[in-house]
């Protein structure tokens, strides 16, 4: 195995990893109400580890691609082609499907993915297509920073002076989604990682014991910090790093033999769609038949309606990427 290919079978494997976690959290099999109260903490734990996975991973290819000469016009179409058009029939089945009511010109905004920037303050949230909203945004702003910036020191000044102004912004007139600032320099970290090859192997080949150490801590101190403000700094730096340390712990994990499993493969490419639509899948499926809140719904969710929103999202990834190559879009 090239150390190419290395690095796409355990990072493939880390978004596989990902959706599941995401499908059991949202079944609400994590809801104190099912095991215990013990669980409430942990429901937090398991979003922010997965979500920073998500955007750790989209920071990382980001760097790939332009490492690749690709050209800013060229990754801009990319990503338009690939995200909105699939983000658009979310939107719409959020809405109209599932009946989410918005405010009379909050659809405009959702449309163009901006929610990130005015959300809660000045338009409603929607629930999950956040987080599209949020990628889109990070794009926007390190896009610009990395194709006019070269250096490494270069990237991190200019991206700590747009942290600070989006955190002076949402300080005085609420502008960014708190959620902005847990995540903005997990995205960033992603692109060192894809730059750094040498400081890579070195945090790879670290004891294991070690990791699992850091993992647990970094997980302690998380659950103390939990309930203070997404904008507070000590939070942004706990959760940044716990986020880290089991990105690097399981990344590590997946190098190995476990992360040559052709389930990751299925579960990375129905990813995206699945994450887009099984909302709106458990919904229609919920009210046909006919289940109430509880742990039946909730257990069908997780196994039934998780199952089916990866199938549905594999093979609708894979028609979808047929449908550009027909177009020439890829």
């Amino acid at each position: 195995m090239t150390e190419s290919k290395g690095r796409l079978q355990e990072f493939e494997a880390l978004r596989g990893l990902s959706i599941v976690l995401l499908l059991a959290l949202h079944s609400e099999v994590f809801d104190p109400g099912i095991f215990g109260k013990g669980t409430g903490p942990l429901a937090g734990l398991v979003a922010s580890f997965l979500l920073g996975s998500f955007f750790f991973l989209a920071g990382y290819f980001t760097e790939f691609s332009i490492q690749k000469n690709t050209s800013l016009f060229s990754f801009v179409k990319s990503k338009v082609i690939r995200i909105f058009p699939p983000y658009w029939i979310a939107l719409l089945l959020f809405v109209y499907g599932i009946g989410y009511s918005l405010r009379r010109f909050d659809f405009a905004i959702y449309a163009l993915n901006l929610q990130a920037i005015f959300s809660p303050v000045f338009i409603k949230p929607l629930l999950t297509l956040w987080y599209i909203s949020m990628l889109v945004v990070f794009y926007i702003i390190f896009c610009i920073i990395l194709f006019s910036i070269k250096s490494n020191w270069g990237v991190l000044i200019a991206s700590v002076i747009s942290f600070l102004i989006a955190y002076l912004l949402n300080f005085n007139i609420g502008l960014f989604d708190p959620r902005f600032f847990q995540y903005y320099f997990i995205f960033l970290i992603g692109v060192y990682f894809c730059r750094f090859n040498e400081m890579r192997e070195k945090l790879f080949s670290l004891n294991v014991t070690y990791k699992i150490l850091l993992a647990i801590i970094t997980a302690f101190l998380m659950w103390q910090v939990e309930s203070f403000p997404l904008t507070n700094f000590l939070y942004i730096v706990i959760a940044d790093v716990f986020i880290l340390s089991w990105i690097l712990l399981w990344l590590g994990i997946f190098r190995a033999q476990m992360g040559s499993w052709k389930i990751w493969a299925f579960l990375s490419t129905a990813s995206f769609f699945a994450y887009l639509y099984h909302r709106p899948l458990w919904h229609f499926l919920n009210q046909i038949l006919g289940m109430e809140a509880g742990l039946q719904k909730v257990f069908f969710n997780l196994s039934v309606g998780a199952i089916l929103a990866l199938l549905i999202g594999y093979f609708l990834q894979r028609g979808y990427d047929k449908l550009l190559v027909m177009f020439r879009l890829k």
